[in-house]
């Protein structure tokens, strides 16, 4: 690890140190500690790509068809305090760089493409071992957003009060609304904009060129999207990709009455503002 303090380091991946001792708190006791060598844990990768994301963004449709392509290995959330106790206790982990080597070998493409994708939280594993930040130019670096945040906070308000997060098959239906609540909606745009204000810090601080990605533009058509994920990371995309967009089965939730929610919410915080 280069002589940077360990919260130096926490804040150069945009967050604050009481974040990151939270985050430290969610994670198995054996993985809180610091220490590694990323060249060892690494050393099977040709390709790292870190997808950065907020919550209600599209990235596990567009993840899913990244996956299928067999290119990507198999992107998930692997570093989120979750995946961590899991994986800690499937692998018997006995460090953070155990599990991290260990996640590596499990996930990457036999080609050597290791990603995951998660919010700025998901970077706080990759310092403790001394990647970041020295080594964040070494990743093809992608963002994920939505231009319209309260149809954003919508979805999110929707998802954690049902607890559906994803629709699968056109014949699965989708998850009722909850009561309209302007509250619960502002508490999830304040949610989006923070962890969005995260990313922005991470990429400002190491000088980072990512490639930007927008909900809005793909998620009817995520054919250009994809090519350009895979001119990002260097790789070349398989003939059948818009093949593979189609096949996919994960359904958009939006639906009359959220659309309705988020007008409703728009309007009151006009008023509100006014």
């Amino acid at each position: 690890m280069s002589g940077t303090s360990f919260t130096e380091r926490v804040l150069q991946l945009g967050l604050t140190p009481a974040e990151a001792s939270r985050l430290l708190e969610a994670s198995p006791s054996r993985l809180r500690g610091l220490g590694g060598d990323p060249a060892e844990i690494f050393a099977p990768v040709r390709h790292k790509v870190g997808m950065l994301f907020t919550s209600r963004s599209g990235t596990t449709f567009f993840v899913d068809v990244l996956n299928r392509s067999g290119a990507f290995g198999d992107i998930r959330e692997h570093l989120n305090p979750y995946r961590q106790k899991t994986g800690a206790r499937k692998w018997k982990s006995a460090s953070i760089a155990d599990f991290l080597a260990e996640t590596v070998r499990t996930y990457a493409s036999p080609e050597g493409v290791f990603g995951f994708k998660g919010t700025a939280e998901a970077l706080l594993p990759l310092a403790q071992v001394g990647e970041l930040p020295d080594n964040a130019t070494q990743w093809s670096w992608i963002t994920v957003h939505r231009r319209d945040i309260v149809a954003q906070a919508v979805s999110l308000f929707r998802a954690k009060a049902t607890g559906v997060w994803h629709t699968v098959g056109k014949l699965a239906g989708k998850p009722p609304m909850p009561p309209y609540d302007y509250a619960g909606i502002e508490k999830q745009v304040e949610l989006i904009q923070r962890k969005q204000g995260q990313i922005e810090r991470f990429i400002a601080q190491q000088g980072l060129a990512p490639l930007r990605l927008v909900y809005e533009d793909f998620k009817d058509d995520p054919t250009d999207a994809l090519k350009a994920v895979f001119d990002h990371v260097g790789l070349i995309p398989p003939p059948n990709l818009s093949m593979l967009a189609e096949q996919g089965e994960f359904v958009v939730m939006a639906d009359d009455q959220s659309r309705s929610y988020a007008d409703r919410f728009a309007a009151e915080s006009a008023a509100r503002l006014g």
